[in-house]
């Protein structure tokens, strides 16, 4: 059954869900829009909030109405930023010219891409016949800004930019963090920091002013995590239904979403999303496509995921030998450990042959790194360069021969580690079956973050970083003739 173009019009400007399926073609030209629950949920949820601002009330909201605050997580590409920056934006300003708008993203690249899109929209020929009482002002129309002639805007910004002098309505922040940074503890905090202490004081309202974040979730404490566990309202879907749950779609329907449900099983299937899951690894997938950046044992690396070999193969089997060692500032036992790595490279895969930690003095791990070097015929002795690491390095390259190489990471060890997880999920990394030193280490490497101790693990980072860094992945190394530990000059007792 076909309806007039009176009553369609009447019809967009007063469901956003429908204005949202008419108006994708005009920003993704060419690209279809395939319907799906998950569109109508979020759909009819905005559209309930854009109604609480239309009235007028300075009463607080109660438990029958609908929060003024709101929480969306989704996988990537599943059309949330087009839904609530883009095309909710536009539908508001349409049914309410003068509303004024903040936008914010992790960049202003992105930030305004959205904004660019959404003053297209407002632009075509279809808004301007459903919303002729909304036009942008042409006097004021960037980037960054756009202004209607009712003096109402859209205004687009980053996360950490200044907001000094204006004020919200609709607060909207979308991916306030990067998938880059996951692991970064400084760029989660400053984030959320920048949230509270900046984004929330810009409000006209606080009792009506509405607020939305909107992100696929990449840590347990990203900005959206921080807010769901304050108690604000959200609607999270992951990419796979992990429990049977129900979705509020329209007035009296319910969507009832088995466990196990693609999100959109005409777009997607369980191979894609399981070879997304072994490209970027399983901690992350769980964060940005289901939802759940805590994995259930709550650690980086499992147990499952390492190799193990019963008998070491001998030192001609290997392309590289490599000594790591990550030394402590201070030999005290109350402080923290220097732990010495030997691993050993064969192919792909990366042999952890021995790892021993102490309270050493720089002296005692020139000793114990010569000691190692006798045994191992090392190719390459890594030493992080911290302020006793370079009393270390200097010992060894006046007493030794050995290939020495200082290193100073760059970032945090969780970020580090983050960047090595589908190596370990792959089973690249071997440990032995027995060894006096094992229980320690794993002890410590399953604990990571959250162990007292991460030096051993630290001295492994730092030949993982290594080996990436220096491009040794490119080819196979090999080595004619073993390297030769000299007698070291001077070298006491």
């Amino acid at each position: 059954m076909s309806i007039d173009r009176k009553t369609a019009d009447a019809l967009y400007r007063n469901n956003f869900g429908a204005f949202a399926y008419a108006t994708f073609s005009i920003v993704h030209p060419g690209e279809p829009l395939i319907p799906n629950w998950h569109i109508d949920c979020i759909g009819y949820r905005l559209e309930q909030m854009a109604r609480r601002l239309e009235v007028a009330s300075d009463a607080q909201p109660t438990g029958d109405e609908i929060s003024n605050r709101l929480v969306i997580n989704l996988p990537p590409r599943s059309m949330k930023s087009f839904l609530v920056s883009i095309a909710w934006v536009a539908w508001v300003l349409g049914r309410n010219p003068s509303l004024r708008i903040i936008c914010a993203s992790y960049s202003e690249e992105l930030a305004y891409k959205f904004s660019r899109d959404c003053r297209a929209l407002l632009e075509s020929r279809f808004y301007k016949r459903i919303f002729r009482q909304t036009r942008i002002n042409p006097r004021k129309s960037t980037e960054s800004e756009f202004e209607t002639t009712k003096r109402g805007y859209r205004l687009a910004t980053s996360v950490g930019g200044t907001l000094t002098g204006r004020g919200a309505d609709i607060l909207i922040i979308d991916d306030p963090t990067k998938a880059n940074d996951v692991s970064s503890h400084v760029a989660l905090r400053a984030a959320n920091e920048w949230f509270s202490g900046t984004a929330l004081t810009r409000l006209n309202n606080p009792a009506q002013s509405l607020v939305l974040i909107l992100q696929q979730r990449l840590h347990a404490d990203d900005l959206s995590g921080v807010l769901i566990e304050r108690g604000w309202p959200s609607i999270v879907i992951p990419a796979v239904a992990i429990d049977a749950e129900d979705y509020a779609i329209a007035d009296d329907e319910i969507y009832s979403r088995p466990a196990g449900e693609l999100l959109q099983s005409n777009r997607d299937s369980m191979q894609a999303l399981e070879s997304t899951k072994r490209e970027i690894g399983s901690r992350n997938f769980a964060a940005q496509y289901l939802q759940n950046p805590t994995p259930p044992d709550g650690n980086m690396i499992k147990s499952s995921w390492l190799r193990r070999f019963q008998t070491t193969p001998r030192r001609d089997k290997f392309q590289s030998i490599v000594i790591s060692c990550d030394p402590a500032g201070k030999p005290g036992i109350s402080n923290d450990y220097t732990a010495i790595a030997v691993l050993g490279i064969l192919e792909k895969d990366f042999y952890l042959l021995f790892l021993n930690r102490g309270h050493w003095t720089v002296l005692e791990m020139q000793r114990h790194i010569i000691s190692l070097a006798s045994q191992w015929d090392p190719t390459q002795v890594l030493v992080e360069d911290t302020s006793s690491g370079m009393g270390l390095i200097q010992l060894l390259r006046e007493n030794t021969t050995l290939p020495v190489i200082g290193r100073r990471p760059k970032q945090d060890k969780e970020t580090r580690l983050s960047r090595h997880q589908g190596r370990f999920e792959a089973g690249s990394i071997l440990l032995p079956a027995e060894a006096s030193w094992l229980a320690d280490f794993e002890s410590e490497l399953f604990a990571f973050p959250n162990g007292r101790y991460d030096d051993q693990v630290d001295a492994l980072l730092l030949f993982l970083d290594w080996f990436l860094e220096s491009g040794q992945y490119l080819q196979p190394i090999s080595f004619p003739t073993p390297f030769v530990v000299s007698r070291p000059r001077n070298f006491p007792g």
